[in-house]
């Protein structure tokens, strides 16, 4: 939650007014209360659900990603079929991108799903399981083969090596504010407008198009179109929602007054913003973390506040890309004195909770220090750094 400890509930649904529904078990009572919070009080519930190695998924402009099989496309429609949802007829102007295979590496999974992502007003790509790319205009596509118009003219590429389609558009821009991310069991990531009616018919909009965002271009009515209504609880397919907007900030979303980084001996790295600095997502302990700033010893990460916040609040931890051996020490600085500090972080230790008091604090500084080991490895996480206003 944004205010207090993090709380164990199951998710007891949503409700169309902006809120949701959690069962809370207090003590030892048998049965668990009902308490119903404001999307603005959340954070983030549950664990993130990851892309499954080798499937299918539809890549839309808002960054939602639907699991399913494409069934092919022509004339500017992809025909798309989801387990549950049953079968859609998306425009590929609404399109970031499809996956047609998700590696089985997480980290070349993340790589082509940014690179998807990074999307070009000028042409379609074909991104071969090789990484080369093919650059022009994809005319269709089934599942033996894409034919596209490029320089060389009309080419035939067989499905088996393409790993994945990247549409012609702008890119897929950061999560806006007001937006719920819910993580399904079958790995997709639906990006609504505010919780969705629990009861059928059930209502996600989507945020595609290439607008602001704040106006909703496509709908799936879950109620009209899943093969099984009456069997598919969707709130029980939910494993994860977070929350953007309300009385937060991501640090990941500000652009820090300075950064700076110290390498031990080979080359400085890059600050991760919702990335550790190889470009993977953040992962600790095999969960996905959607946001927060990924970090590697030595370095400081400068923040101005400028007394406009009321606290600092963050789960520090040692990234899986750590393999098991990174040892770190990390500090939280406000206005030049260290409010926080652990002094070895390391693999496999339970996240570190910071919860600072950042009012009229004009300056934040997050630091990680050499570990007994220098640098090895020292891929320190600060999952979901946030301020609170």
């Amino acid at each position: 939650m944004v205010d207090g400890p993090p709380t164990q509930a199951g998710l007891g649904g949503f409700d169309p007014v902006g809120e949701i529904r959690l069962l809370i078990r207090q003590g030892d009572a048998p049965e668990s209360r009902t308490l119903t919070k404001s999307i603005d009080d959340f954070i983030c519930w549950g664990t993130c659900p990851d892309l499954r190695p080798g499937e299918n998924y539809l890549y839309f402009l808002d960054g939602t990603l639907l699991s399913g099989n494409w069934q092919g496309w022509e004339n500017g429609l992809l025909r798309w079929r989801h387990a549950r949802i049953g079968d859609l007829q998306v425009p590929t102007e609404q399109l970031a991108g499809l996956v047609v295979a998700a590696p089985s590496s997480t980290l070349a999974r993340d790589r082509l799903l940014d690179r998807i992502a990074a999307g070009s007003s000028e042409y379609d790509r074909l991104i071969l399981t090789n990484g080369d790319e093919l650059r022009g205009r994809v005319l269709h596509g089934d599942t033996s083969a894409v034919r596209m118009l490029s320089d060389f003219g009309a080419v035939d590429v067989s499905t088996s090596r393409v790993a994945a389609v990247g549409f012609r558009g702008s890119g897929v821009p950061p999560t806006v504010a007001g937006s719920v991310t819910l993580g399904l069991e079958d790995g997709s990531r639906l990006i609504v407008r505010g919780p969705a009616n629990g009861r059928y018919p059930l209502v996600i909009e989507l945020q595609t198009g290439k607008d602001s965002g704040t106006s909703p271009i496509h709908q799936l009515r879950l109620a009209e179109r899943a093969a099984e209504p009456e069997t598919w609880e969707f709130s029980a397919a939910v494993k994860y929602l977070h929350a953007f907007g309300g009385r937060v900030d991501y640090l990941s979303d500000r652009t820090p007054a300075e950064y700076l980084h110290v390498p031990y001996l080979t080359y400085a790295q890059p600050l991760g913003r919702d990335r550790t600095p190889r470009g993977a997502y953040l992962r600790s302990g095999g969960t996905l973390y959607l946001k927060g700033l990924g970090t590697y010893s030595a370095c400081r990460a400068t923040y101005a506040l400028a007394k406009q916040f009321q606290g600092f609040c963050a789960e520090v931890v040692m990234d899986d890309a750590a393999r098991g051996r990174g040892d770190a020490a990390c500090r939280a600085v406000v206005d030049g004195s260290t409010v926080w500090r652990t002094d070895s972080l390391r693999s496999a230790i339970a996240p570190a909770a910071v919860n600072l008091d950042v009012s009229n604090a004009e300056r934040l500084d997050l630091i990680v220090e050499f570990g007994p080991r220098a640098d090895e490895l020292d891929y320190v996480d600060w999952l979901n750094a946030r301020l609170i206003r």
